[in-house]
């Protein structure tokens, strides 16, 4: 492709362009026919003790450090003349570490290093096929998105570990607000079942976020974020709240990154966990 040949389909792209300009941890912008949006997410999660069932806050019995390293591809293509249906696939591959040591640092599950190992393990661990469409004509700002996801090896002990090895099905209700010229609001609301499985009752998790962006300039969108997530798995309930900041570099409205932290300031029965978010966005 030349480069005029790509200026005149950024050029269509922008004037086809539906949904809201920030993409921190799910992109609710409609693709246009024949075109396709690529985001590769990654996420280091970490913690090293636990809200009680009284909201109380303790070190791991024994004491250890679980950290994470989730990656995330999606793939979405726009199939609608009227970019109201898209269609895509997510592929999953995570990796997690548990050490001895609680204040070992988070990045050591990036590596191989065997000091203070309790357990490590790596694989692909699901397959998601995606549906996002816009429910109503007029209200293009609402975007409704379904994801089935399917484990690859449900039975290894990689997946279990990881925790990615179930069937799911996952709702999200995504919707953006503009407030004057450079302030916006974007809500996102997920409903998530995990299925039933040989060893494992189905749960359901519906976690809930708000994200306040500031439109510093043409490229540079701060925003802040804080959210809520509730679980209920058989006869209990995990509860959790996080609060984060981010950053999002719009390149152009096809090529963008973004980075965004959060932690867990309160909880029942849940992780206090932190998460260090790069995503990196491009549409082709």
């Amino acid at each position: 492709m030349t480069f005029g040949q790509t200026s005149n389909r950024h050029a269509k792209y922008d004037s086809l362009l539906v949904g809201d300009r920030i993409t921190p941890a799910v992109s609710s912008v409609m693709m246009p026919r024949t075109y396709t949006e690529a985001i590769v997410y990654s996420s280091v999660i970490t913690a090293n003790s636990i809200f009680s069932s009284t909201g109380n806050k303790f070190y791991f019995v024994p004491p250890a450090r679980s950290s994470y390293l989730f990656n995330t591809l999606q793939i979405t293509h726009g199939v609608s003349a009227a970019s109201r249906l898209n269609v895509g696939l997510d592929l999953s591959y995570r990796i997690g570490r548990m050490d001895a040591d609680p204040e070992s640092s988070p990045l050591k599950v990036m590596g191989n290093s065997s000091e203070n190992l309790i357990q490590y393990e790596r694989a692909f661990t699901s397959v998601g096929l995606r549906t996002r469409y816009v429910p109503f004509a007029k209200t293009s700002n609402f975007v409704v998105q379904h994801t089935f996801f399917i484990p690859i090896n449900p039975t290894s002990s990689e997946s279990v570990f990881l925790g990615n090895n179930r069937y799911a099905f996952n709702t999200q209700l995504l919707y953006n607000q503009l407030l004057g010229r450079k302030f916006f609001l974007f809500g996102q609301a997920d409903i998530f079942v995990r299925f039933k499985s040989e060893t494992s009752k189905a749960d359901l998790t519906i976690p809930v976020n708000v994200f306040a962006t500031y439109l510093l300039s043409q490229h540079f969108y701060p925003f802040v974020m804080i959210g809520q997530s509730r679980n209920k798995a058989e006869n209990n309930t995990i509860q959790s709240y996080i609060a984060g900041a981010g950053l999002q570099y719009q390149i152009t409205s096809m090529y963008t990154l973004n980075f965004f932290y959060y932690d867990s300031f309160a909880g029942k029965n849940a992780g206090v966990w932190q998460s260090f978010n790069l995503g990196i966005r491009g549409v082709f």
